[in-house]
This record gives C-alpha cells, structure tokens and sequence, in this order.
C-alpha cells in the first residue's frame, strides 16, 4: 500500500524526540543547600564546644599531673593528705574564685567538697584526716589514707560547679 505523499512529507518532517541535558548538581536546590550549611554549622558548633571544654578543663589536667608527681616526692601519710588538701584548694580557688573558697576550713571545706562533686562518694572521715597533718601523733590506716587520697584525685577530675 503506497503511502500518501501529504503523509510522507509530514513524516520527513518529524524528528526523534531529543532528551534534555541532564540536571546538573549545581546550583544546589534550596533544601540542599540548607541541609549543607545546618551540617556544616553543626560540625563546627559541635568542634567548637570540643575545643572549649578542652581548654576550659586545662587545669584539671595539670592538676592531675601535679597531684601524681607530688604523691611521688611524699615520703609520709602527712605529707600525702597535706599536699592532696593543698591541690583541692588550689584547684578550687582557680575554677570557684579566691573569694568563695579561701575562708572555708574544716567541716565547711568538706562540705563544699561534697556539694561540688555530690556523686563521689565522700568518707565519713574526710575532715579527720585532712586535719591530721596538723597532729604529729595522728596514726592513718592504710586503707583510709588510700580512700582519702583517691577521693581527692577523683574531686580534681569530677567536680562541677
């Protein structure tokens, strides 16, 4: 069957259909771009606390070093309770200010202690020994002396305000 010529000059003048250029990635879509910059701002709010923390805890650090190398050089029970008290204060004193610290002795030193660092479990005998290197014939158990000790390592690293 012969095909009509109107209809073969209609069909010369058909083309394959042409397939647009594919999307490109950019300009980013709105949503995109919002989910790119909340991901970017949170990556560097998330560095940024890192880094304050870091700095802001420096002297807890140092005073870590400072307590291990002073348990090192301190050759008696005294001497150990006398330089963990005097690194509690010191710590104290740099992160809650000379003011609020520096007239507090005895129970109330022990209980701000405890207020500032509540979930370490404080001994009942805290006060006794941290005012044992005034006593020559004060006699330590070991046991205590350790828990003592320990718990002034753990108040350095754990407190809060």
């Amino acid at each position: 069957m012969p095909i009509d010529p109107e209809i073969q000059q209609l069909l010369a003048q058909m083309q394959d259909i042409i397939t647009p250029n594919p999307v490109g990635w950019w300009p980013p879509s709105f949503s995109f771009a919002t989910l790119l910059t909340g991901l970017i701002g949170l990556i560097v709010g998330i560095s940024w606390a890192v880094y304050t923390s870091h700095k802001s805890n420096q002297y807890r650090r140092e005073a870590q070093i400072l307590y291990k190398q002073a348990m090192q050089q301190a050759s008696t029970p005294q001497q150990q309770i006398e330089v963990a008290n005097h690194l509690l204060k010191q710590v104290s004193i740099t992160h809650y200010g000379r003011k609020t610290i520096a007239n507090l002795t005895g129970q109330k030193w022990v209980d701000f202690l405890q207020k500032t660092a509540n979930y370490i479990d404080q001994p009942e005998y805290l006060a006794e020994y941290f005012n044992a290197h005034y006593q020559a014939d004060f006699k330590f158990d070991k046991q205590r002396l350790t828990s003592v000790l320990n718990y002034a390592q753990s108040w350095i690293k754990g407190h809060h305000k």
